[in-house]
Formats: C-alpha cells, structure tokens, sequence
C-alpha cells in the first residue's frame, strides 16, 4: 500500500509542477536519494526526490476495542514521513529553490487527499493528510547526517494515519484441556 500512495503523490506533484512550469518532461522521481554504496543516487540529477523517512506507529489512537474485531486483529495506524528533496546542482541552485517552492504550494492547495481530488489513490485508502514537519537544527542535522548526504533544498511532510487491516480472519479455538470419560 505504501508503494501505491507515494507513487500517487509523487504522479500528482509531477503534473503540478509540469504545468506550474509549462514543462513536457517528467521532473519527480520516486527513488532513493542515496544508492546502496551511500553515494547521491545518480538518477535523481535534476529533479525533485520524493522518498520515505520514516514509519511511525500512530499511538494517540490506540487500536483498541479488540472485542470489535472478533476474529481479526484490530487495525494499524501510521504516520508516514516523507521526504521532497530538490536536487539542482550548482550552478542551478536558485531551480532546487522554486521547485521546494512548488512542492510547498502543492500541499498549501491541497492538503487532503481522496480519490476524487487523487484518482491513482488506492481503493484501501479513503483519504490522505499531509502536515509540514518542522525540524530543529540539530533534528535537521541528524536527518542529513544519518543519509549521508550534505544539506539540500528539501522539505519533510507527516501523511497522516495510513490505515492497515488485515481482513484475514483469524480462527480463535479454545483448548481443550481433557477428553470426555467412556462409560
């Protein structure tokens, strides 16, 4: 499910930004910014990286009310954190600038998403929100340091409450602690 969303988003913000700038070529990439060797992935020149940070158990609502859920485990709630990264390098510095821009304007219009306003959303997925995420210096440093990279122009969003269910139903059978007697 995870795939299918951030594939959404990152389809939506590229036609955003192609007609914000009247572009042909596709200019968002979903990718990783770093390769397996910890070198800037060599794919996402000139363009604008949308990848995962983070996955966080949303805690506040507890998947409570087990009862509810006879049979099944209760749903699973996450936040997921993402990462726009706008990688223009020097001498097209002032491009990562606009393009982060553009990405905080994309959530500055819409900053819930469902299938009307997101045809590719998946069916599982009923809406989706986005929240900025503000980082310290020293959260922000972490973040760069634990990619390995030096700092770009980028920009962390929370999408908030991704909601898996496994409807597999789960047989509860009680134990049976010692046969019947013959007579």
């Amino acid at each position: 499910m995870i795939h299918v969303v951030l594939s959404s988003i990152a389809t939506a913000l590229n036609e955003y930004i192609k007609n914000e700038l009247n572009l042909q070529e596709d200019v968002v990439i979903l990718a990783n910014a770093v390769d397996m060797s910890g070198n800037l992935n060599s794919q996402i020149d000139n363009k604008l990286c949308v990848f995962l940070q983070n996955i966080e158990e949303e805690r506040v609502i507890r998947n409570g009310a087990y009862q509810a859920y006879a049979g099944m485990n209760p749903p699973k709630h996450y936040n997921l954190y993402v990462m726009f990264l706008a990688n223009f390098p020097d001498p097209n510095y002032t491009e990562s600038l606009r393009y982060i821009s553009l990405v905080l304007e994309f959530f500055q219009g819409t900053q819930m998403f469902n299938s009307s306003n997101l045809p590719l959303l998946s069916a599982n997925v009923d809406k989706l929100s986005f929240e900025f995420v503000n980082f310290t210096f020293d959260e922000l440093n972490s973040v760069w340091s634990l990619m390995g990279l030096k700092y770009m122009p980028s920009a962390v969003y929370k999408l908030k409450l991704l909601t898996f269910t496994n409807n597999l139903i789960r047989e509860e059978v009680t134990s049976v602690l010692g046969k019947p007697s013959e007579s």
